[in-house]
C-alpha cells in the first residue's frame, strides 16, 4: 500500500491514529481541519511538518489513502465533497473511523474509490492516552474487498489486527461498545451518587471506586465474566440483597429500578455459568421483580 495519507478531521481520533502512523513510516501529505489553528496544533502533536496543516480539502489529492475522522454525521458530506471536487482518485481508499456507520455511507453515484470503515474499540476522551493504547485494542472493519489490504496494513502499523464485521451488524456492534464504555461511566457516576448520599465527599467518590473497578476489570481479564463475577447474587446472599433493596427504596437517587434490572441480568449470568442453582436464581428474581412491581405501583 502507498504510505502517503491525508487526514481530514484532526481531532482526538484522527490525531492519535495519524501520530502512530507517522511514527511507523507513513507519510502525511495534508492534515486538514476546520480551522488553521486546529490543524497546526494537530501537526505539532503528530510530529509532522506544520506546513501540512490546512483547511483546503484539495490538499488531500496526492494521497492514495484518505482518512476521514470527522464526527459521524459529517462523514457522508465530506465524502461527497471529495468526489464532487474530484479530489479522490479512482484508485484512492477512503476510510472512516465511525463505529456505527458502514463504509457505504461514503459511496457516491459516480464514485470509483474504494471504501472502508475501521473502528478502534477504544474511548478517545484524551488523544494522548488513546495514542498510547492503540497497539492494545481490537479493530473492527468492513467495506470494499479491494480496500481490505490497505485496511489490514493500516491495522498492522497501528499494532493491532483487523477483525471483520458485517455492515448489517454495525449498529448492534456499536450498541455493545456503548454499553461497555459509555454506560459504565454512567454507572460509576450513579454509584458515586449513592456514596454522596452516605456522606462521602463527591470529590473522593471516584477515588474510592477506582481500586474496586480496576480489580473488577482485572478479574474479567484473567477469569472472564462468568468466573470473574463476585458479590451477593453469585453467592446467593438473599439477606444482603434484601438490605440493598430496602436502602434503595428510601434513597433519593431513584436507583431502585436500575439496581433490579441489572440484578436480573446478573442472575442470568450467575445461573448460566452454573455458579448458582436454578432454585436460587428464581428466589432472587422473585425478590428483585417484587420490588420493581412495588416501585412502579406506588
Amino acid at each position: 500500500m502507498n504510505s502517503r495519507f491525508a487526514l481530514i478531521g484532526p481531532g482526538r481520533v484522527g490525531a492519535a491514529i495519524a501520530r502512530t502512523l507517522f511514527e511507523k513510516g507513513f507519510q502525511p501529505v495534508a492534515i486538514i481541519g476546520r480551522n488553521a489553528h486546529t490543524a497546526h496544533e494537530a501537526c505539532s502533536f503528530i510530529g509532522c511538518d506544520v506546513d501540512l496543516a490546512t483547511t483546503d480539502l484539495h490538499a488531500a489529492a496526492p494521497a492514495k489513502l484518505i482518512l476521514i475522522a470527522v464526527p459521524d454525521d459529517q462523514i457522508a458530506a465530506v465524502a461527497r465533497q471529495l468526489h464532487l471536487k474530484q479530489i479522490a482518485q479512482s484508485d484512492s481508499v477512503l476510510l472512516h473511523f465511525s463505529g456505527v456507520h458502514p463504509a457505504a455511507i461514503m459511496r457516491q453515484p459516480q464514485g470509483q474509490t474504494f471504501l472502508f470503515s475501521l473502528h478502534p474499540l477504544l474511548p478517545f476522551a484524551d488523544r494522548k492516552q488513546a495514542y498510547e493504547r492503540l497497539s492494545r485494542v481490537s479493530y473492527f472493519g468492513e467495506g470494499d474487498v479491494a480496500a481490505y489490504s490497505a485496511a489490514a496494513t493500516l491495522c498492522n502499523a497501528l499494532g493491532g489486527q483487523l477483525q471483520f464485521i458485517s455492515s448489517q451488524m454495525k449498529h448492534l456492534y456499536h450498541a455493545a461498545a456503548c454499553l461497555a464504555s459509555n454506560y459504565l461511566v454512567t454507572l460509576i457516576a450513579e454509584a458515586g451518587s449513592l456514596l454522596e448520599e452516605c456522606g462521602i465527599d463527591p470529590a473522593r467518590g471516584d477515588t474510592c471506586l477506582l481500586p474496586l473497578l480496576e480489580a473488577t476489570l482485572h478479574n474479567v481479564a484473567t477469569c472472564g465474566t462468568k468466573k470473574g463475577l463476585t458479590g451477593p447474587i453469585v453467592r446467593g446472599d438473599i439477606g444482603t440483597l434484601t438490605a440493598h433493596l430496602q436502602a434503595l427504596e428510601t434513597s433519593t437517587t431513584g436507583l431502585l429500578d436500575l439496581y433490579c434490572l441489572l440484578g436480573n441480568r446478573t442472575v442470568q449470568l450467575a445461573e448460566g455459568s452454573g455458579r448458582i442453582s436454578t432454585s436460587m436464581a428464581e428466589k432472587i428474581r422473585d425478590l428483585l421483580n417484587e420490588r420493581i412491581f412495588t416501585s412502579n405501583t406506588t
